[in-house]
């Protein structure tokens, strides 16, 4: 990872902690950050990073009100000079009927190093309601935008996904998405599968399989499985 990646990820984490450690103190809000390895950066069915490994790191304040701010960086390969991505997100989340959460808010999506006039920053609307089916949590999701990475267009992407214990410490969880542009010509349906091994008190393991029917788009929609490795507090 180059030094601007490095400053990338860290950066985004440093201004969030100076920004909302006062205000969570007040509120009295749980602040939480984690630091992911991965083998691979998939985002929606894609590699970000030419099937190489990844690094995140998050932060996030979650208020007694609902309300949460968060942070995040990892770094990414365009193979055009795109250092690393950045992350800033907030939202409310909260039950509005027993064993029903809604979860909306908006993320922005930002790069540096990214060549002049590529457009990829990025910012989504989002809306999100999570309720139990049986012993699995299955949350439906919609992300919209008017100015999709990279384009001028709108497009909104749909998803669901579930995720369920099925041993002490294990949870299997998959989820099927479909990002759909304006013009159509870009949409295309994404999948995963995968398990986590919660193994100790902060540190899971992730191995999941990802793929698209996009594979005409280029090898970065291929099909891929992609291990990572969490600490978090």
């Amino acid at each position: 990872m180059s030094l601007i990646s490095r400053i990338a990820v860290i950066s985004p984490l440093a201004a969030l902690a100076v920004a909302l450690a006062p205000a969570a103190h007040a509120q009295q809000a749980d602040l939480s950050f984690s630091v992911t390895g991965a083998t691979d950066y998939v985002w929606r069915g894609a590699t970000q990073t030419d099937r190489n490994p990844a690094i995140f790191v998050a932060g996030q304040a979650t208020f007694k009100n609902g309300f949460y701010a968060g942070a995040g960086a990892e770094n990414v390969d365009f193979n055009e000079g795109t250092d690393a991505e950045y992350d800033l997100w907030a939202g409310w989340a909260g039950k509005i009927s027993d064993g029903l959460t809604l979860d909306v808010g908006a993320v922005r999506y930002g790069y540096l190093g990214a060549p002049d006039g590529s457009d990829y920053d990025t910012i989504e609307l989002k809306a999100a309601l999570t309720g139990a089916v049986g012993a699995a949590s299955v949350t439906g999701s919609v992300y919209a935008t008017n100015d999709f990475f990279g384009t001028e267009d709108s497009a909104v992407y749909y998803e669901v996904a579930a995720s369920m214990p099925v041993a002490p410490k294990w949870t299997v969880g998959g989820a099927v998405g479909r990002q759909t542009l304006a013009d159509s010509a870009g949409d295309y349906t994404t999948w995963n599968l995968g398990a986590s091994w919660a193994f100790a008190q902060r540190l899971s393991l992730d191995v999941r399989y990802h793929d698209t029917d996009a594979h005409n788009f280029g090898d970065g929609y291929d099909a891929a499985v992609v291990a990572s490795l969490k600490f978090a507090l």
